[in-house]
């Protein structure tokens, strides 16, 4: 109803204001034919008043000029009073008038299409407003809530709700991101500054750790070796113990077994001297009584022969232990076995004595040692410290070629390390320079260290054969273009300078020290290794010559096509 009304209501403003303008054009009608009328009798009475005048003149003119004025109008009757001078200050007013009513009249008719245009648009416009109106009236009802679209808003609520909760989570992660990125800006001020001294800690962490190294192989090499002495000195110790256990076992039985003898004799010879005794007694009593000589005879004579037996055992036993057969030769085993004794003592003591001074020795060497490969230089200290077992001549020849031979090693092992650590650099800076070839698919860049350096040799291989199949085709396409790189590089190498020819080493042959011979070789191997930076130059002039050529004639062949 409230729609209904407010419809109408517009619909009569607007009915009211199209009524203001048709009356407003009515009336505009009715002034311009008024003024038309009184245009025309101004018109009508100018041209008498002409007409009245040429008749008065001219005389048989006057007839044609009134019917000319009154079947005329407008453009006719113009010309006519144009040619009396009277009338043209009422024409031109009558003109202007007349244009001004004719903008009027257009700006009115103007002003009456916007106004009807506007009209219309706003009745489409309350058209939509009124369907609006009405769709929104059906809308304001309540909805139930078994009402589907009260089920959607609902899932789009909670759709709201964690679209929300994650625009939170998005802008709590873009502040943190920011403040990253605010950090790392007034980072940068300071980060070149930082690098610098990370790098040159770096390098100087680097030199101590080469350093460190060295002297941890050395000192590996010097525990490995005492470690081999002190097993091959343990090992002798060891079958030194057990064959002195044996034999002193063995000398231990001997002496048990002679104590048993000892003491087998004592025992028969205090049985023999009581049965003596009591064949004494016997003999003593026989003859107190004559009767009885017969039976005391029978037993001493089987009591001798108890006694007889058990000297021949005792005999057999004596034989077995000693392996002898006379009775003199067994006395005189047992007489030396006391000489052996007392001889195997001493020897005990000698090796004992023996045993320590290799100890000292030992320990005193592998002292020489350890000061010979630190020090590297002959210290007089350290001889001081030579016990005087090794100060004989043979002892002191022995020693200053173990010390010569010592030195040489320890030259060998440090050029050996140099030559290490400029292959280390020189697999570093082709893996830096190659850094920009991409590897192959699948793989990844391996840091370098001393367990990775085949892996990093293996991965700068792969890059410079991808680098030359590159080549190989720009080679192929440049042939193809008249262009070969090998006239190239034969050029620049001709450039370079020549190999000396005959340039041989004739081997000494009366030379037969094997520590020269290595020396020599690894002279040999230090003269032929060159140098990073010669290296790099070469193979930098190399390039500059051939891209320098390439770039000569590649326009030479555009000029010809």
């Amino acid at each position: 109803m409230v729609a209904a009304g407010g419809r109408k209501a517009g619909r009569a403003r607007q009915v009211a204001y199209g009524g203001d303008q048709d009356e407003e054009l009515t009336e505009l009608h009715k002034r311009f034919a008024a003024l038309q009328e009184e245009a025309r009798a101004s018109h009508d009475i100018a041209a008498g008043k002409s007409a009245a005048n040429l008749a008065a003149t001219t005389g048989g003119n006057g007839a044609s000029s009134a019917r000319g004025a009154r079947g005329g109008g407008g453009g006719g009757g113009g010309e006519k009073v144009a040619q009396g001078e009277p009338p043209k200050p009422a024409r031109r007013d009558v003109s202007a008038e007349l244009k001004k009513l004719d903008e009027q009249i257009t700006a009115l008719r103007r002003k009456h299409d916007e106004l009807a245009h506007a009209n219309m648009n706003k009745r489409r416009e309350l058209d939509k407003m009124t369907d609006r109106l009405r769709d929104l009236s059906k809308e304001s009802k309540r909805p139930t809530s078994d009402n589907p679209l009260v089920r959607e808003i609902k899932a789009l609520e909670k759709r709201l709700e964690k679209a929300v909760q994650r625009y939170d989570d998005a802008q709590e992660v873009r502040k943190t991101y920011e403040q990253i990125v605010r950090r790392l800006k007034d980072e940068r001020i300071t980060f070149a500054n930082q690098l610098h001294a990370s790098e040159a800690t770096l390098k100087a962490k680097e030199a101590d750790y080469e350093e460190l190294l060295l002297m941890s192989h050395d000192a590996n090499h010097s525990k490995e070796m005492a470690k081999q002495e002190l097993t091959k000195f343990e090992a002798i110790v060891g079958e030194e113990r057990k064959a002195r256990e044996r034999e002193l076992q063995e000398r231990r039985a001997l002496v048990n077994k002679k104590h048993d003898l000892n003491a087998e004799l004592e025992r028969r010879e205090k049985a023999r001297r009581e049965a003596a005794k009591e064949a004494e007694h016997a003999e003593e009593l026989r003859r107190a009584q004559p009767g009885g000589d017969t039976t005391v005879s029978e037993a001493d004579i089987a009591e001798e022969q108890l006694k007889i037996a058990a000297y021949e055992a005792a005999f057999r036993e004596i034989k077995e232990a000693t392996g002898v057969s006379d009775v003199n030769e067994v006395i005189q085993k047992f007489i030396t076995q006391e000489d052996t004794h007392r001889s195997l003592v001493q020897m005990t003591d000698e090796s004992q004595k023996k045993i320590d001074a290799l100890v000292e020795q030992k320990r005193a060497l592998h002292e020489r040692v350890e000061a010979l490969t630190y020090a590297a230089h002959n210290d007089v200290a350290t001889l001081e410290r030579v016990p005087s077992a090794i100060a004989d001549p043979l002892a002191a020849s022995a020693a200053a070629e173990e010390e010569v031979k010592a030195e040489r090693q320890r030259h060998k092992y440090e050029r050996m390390s140099r030559i290490l650590i400029n292959v280390k650099a020189g697999i570093q800076h082709l893996s830096e320079k190659l850094d920009a070839v991409p590897l192959p698919s699948g793989e990844r860049p391996v840091p370098l260290s001393d367990d990775t350096l085949v892996d990093v040799l293996l991965q700068n291989e792969a890059r410079l054969r991808l680098v030359l199949d590159a080549m190989r085709i720009e080679e192929e396409a440049l042939e193809r273009e008249g262009i070969s790189i090998d006239a190239e590089l034969k050029k620049s190498a001709a450039l370079q300078e020549p190999a000396v020819e005959n340039n041989l080493r004739i081997k000494d042959p009366s030379a037969q020290d094997d520590g020269a011979s290595d020396e020599e070789f690894e002279e040999d191997l230090e003269e032929d290794i060159v140098d990073r930076e010669t290296l790099k130059k070469q193979s930098l002039s190399i390039l500059d010559q051939v891209s320098k050529k390439t770039k000569k004639r590649r326009p030479k062949k555009g000029g010809e096509d």
